[in-house]
């Protein structure tokens, strides 16, 4: 009986070890706020893109509040584009997430998986000048 029950502890400890080593990290931390760029890998169909477009998703929504033109950015040389955006249009307080859009001419891709949220927040006002 008692090696049954050492057996058996030994085989709890190998399980819960091995979730904790698969386990994906979860990191939780600040949202970001008023984001200023995207990245993203291209299409793998990148040559006959006309253009992609970003778009700004509220949480379950399917379709976005609002959409950015990207043009046809390059990748950089580790196969990345990186694009500024504007998030300016949307409205403050609201936990967003982007998505990307290949286009093909009028021929439109899936959406790309969410980004991590970011808010919208009001922009700080510039430096008052003391005076006299």
């Amino acid at each position: 009986m008692k090696k049954f029950v050492v057996v058996q502890f030994a085989f709890w400890v190998m399980v819960v070890t091995a979730f904790v080593v698969l386990s994906p990290v979860v990191v939780h931390g600040q949202t970001l706020k008023n984001p200023k760029g995207a990245e993203f890998e291209p299409s793998p169909d990148h040559a006959q893109i006309t253009k992609y477009v970003i778009g700004f998703f509220l949480p379950g929504a399917t379709d976005p509040v609002q959409t950015q033109d990207l043009g046809k950015p390059t990748p950089n040389a580790s196969n990345i584009i990186i694009v500024t955006i504007n998030v300016q249009p949307l409205t403050f307080g609201a936990a967003y997430t982007a998505k990307v859009q290949a286009f093909a001419g009028t021929l439109a891709s899936e959406w790309s998986l969410p980004s991590n949220p970011f808010d919208r927040a009001p922009g700080p006002p510039t430096k008052p000048p003391v005076v006299k």
